[in-house]
């Protein structure tokens, strides 16, 4: 049986005890094969083990000459879950870490050299440094909206947001009582 896989031509359906797996034709690009899960054999030819969804499928068309997946309802290409290519999500997982690198490292770095004694301009430079961090946490957000790198640092920095006003509102609280009592002395 000949199976076209994600827009790979002919490639080779074979069966083991494990289920079906492909056989890549020659004159595929390496990347693509590499990007869709194809591993290299020792006897020079790109396999791909398919899932047992997939070979149940393949399994359940009996003789048919050339079989197209994905069938509908039968697996997804790799990344088709989130609707992000690799080098989308490279890219926005290389924001996300810079991202990270400005909230975190920055602040650390100042820390370290305020403890150090060296406190010209440190606390601007890590407010800009957050403030930016926020700002490519949001490009990420609009540009890479299936990301799940930039979701998760989304909530984080929510999260840090959100407990930052709690603070500031309990600081105030705290600030109005003491006030409060000392006119009543």
């Amino acid at each position: 049986m000949i199976v076209n896989y994600f827009g790979i031509m002919g490639c080779e359906c074979r069966f083991d005890a494990q289920g079906a797996f492909l056989a890549a034709p020659n004159g595929v690009p390496v990347p693509q094969l590499q990007q869709f899960g194809f591993y290299y054999a020792q006897d020079g030819i790109w396999y791909k083990r398919l899932s047992p969804q997939e070979s149940a499928y393949l399994q359940s068309l009996g003789n048919q000459p050339v079989v197209v997946l994905p069938a509908p309802g039968v697996g997804a290409a790799p990344g088709a879950e989130t609707g992000e290519t690799p080098e989308e999500k490279k890219t926005a997982d290389k924001l996300c870490v810079l991202s990270l690198i400005l909230m975190y490292g920055v602040t650390a770095v100042s820390y370290a050299m305020a403890n150090a004694g060296i406190t010209n301009a440190l606390y601007s430079v890590s407010g800009l440094a957050g403030i930016a961090a926020f700002i490519l946490m949001i490009v990420v957000r609009v540009k890479y909206p299936k990301n799940k790198f930039g979701k998760v640092l989304m909530i984080i920095y929510l999260i840090q947001l959100a407990l930052g006003i709690l603070a500031f509102l309990a600081l105030m609280i705290m600030c109005q009582s003491c006030i409060h009592d000392c006119r009543g002395m």
